[in-house]
């Protein structure tokens, strides 16, 4: 062990007692610097850490045994000190694996992404479960008073761990979530926002509200709104939420979903491409069910019910065209 290495280990073991008193905001940015400033600072940490499940075997050691004075050829605290000295901060260890992943600082964003046509579920720091839906992303900074997170594009939905100290906050540009602990989906479109509250109730807010126009409001479960920064905030709706979260389940519930919408949203999904170029075709309506991972399945089953022609294309894309007479 190289007393360099040695000197990150000492280092690992001031800040746990630093984190045992009163750490500050500024404190935990310093701990996040020092932590990724060398892949070393990192595996000291872990070993103090990994010390803990050495505590049962010298938990009744007494701290002030007498160590004998290091030697030239090793000048740094043997295992047996650190060891004693993690007796010592057995609290302060437990602070640390509690509270260390909660407390960064707010500068500290972790992404969150998803693929085209993946779906992904992840576990935030603070317990709160959330669902990435296709081609999205997600920023999380966290800090001891705030979950802040931005939606940069695409779907999410929040479960979200109750936590009435630090607000959860879900911003989109268009609109600003906030729950303290509830479920909701939150669909970010290109001009506006979608959102769907499945339980409890989250405040709406809109950063870009004058004048007279409506500012917040409260939406409650089985509730939906949509808004933008050019219409403001939508009127509130009672919905069937299983209507607006069952790209969770694989699919997608159309209720007389003209063929135009389907073929965008379809394409959320998957690289196939459907193209209409007939408008009378565009407007024709569809109802059902019908899967997000199977496009060929769904294009089979306009075909048949619609009565319509496919024509397949090169590079994935097919074209839905009336049926000749």
């Amino acid at each position: 062990m190289t007393q360099e290495f040695e000197r990150h280990c000492d280092t690992a073991l001031a800040w746990i007692a630093r984190f045992r008193g009163e750490a500050t905001d500024q404190d935990h940015r310093e701990f996040a610097l020092w932590l990724a400033a060398d892949a070393g600072h990192r595996q000291a940490m872990d070993l103090m850490l990994e010390l803990w499940d050495d505590l049962g075997s010298v938990q009744h050691l007494p701290l002030e045994v007498e160590q004998p004075e290091p030697t030239a050829l090793h000048s740094g605290p043997t295992r047996r000190q650190w060891l004693a000295g993690a007796t010592a901060l057995a609290a302060s260890l437990a602070l640390a694996v509690v509270l260390l992943p909660l407390d960064r600082g707010p500068d500290v964003v972790e992404s969150l992404r998803t693929a085209q046509g993946e779906r992904t579920t992840y576990t935030l720091s603070d317990t709160s479960r959330v669902t990435l839906n296709t081609d999205s992303q997600l920023d999380v900074a966290f800090s001891r008073g705030n979950r802040q997170l931005t939606l940069v594009k695409g779907e999410a939905y929040f479960d979200v761990a109750h936590d009435p100290q630090r607000p959860f906050a879900v911003s989109t540009g268009d609109a600003t979530v906030t729950a303290i602990g509830t479920a909701f989906n939150v669909y970010r479109r290109a001009g506006s926002t979608e959102i769907t509250v499945t339980e409890g109730r989250v405040r709406v807010s809109n950063p870009a509200a004058s004048g007279s126009a409506v500012a917040s409001v409260l939406l409650d479960a089985n509730e939906h709104l949509e808004t933008s920064r050019s219409s403001g905030i939508g009127t509130r709706q009672t919905v069937d939420t299983a209507h607006y979260t069952a790209w969770q389940r694989g699919e997608i519930v159309a209720d007389a979903l003209t063929l135009a919408e389907l073929a965008s949203e379809l394409a959320r999904y998957s690289d196939t491409r459907i193209l209409i170029s007939e408008r009378e075709v565009a407007n024709l309506t569809v109802s059902g069910v019908f899967s997000l991972d199977h496009p060929d399945t769904v294009i089979q089953a306009l075909e048949r019910s619609l009565g319509l022609r496919v024509v397949r294309l090169n590079k994935g894309s097919v074209q839905l065209l009336k049926a000749p007479q």
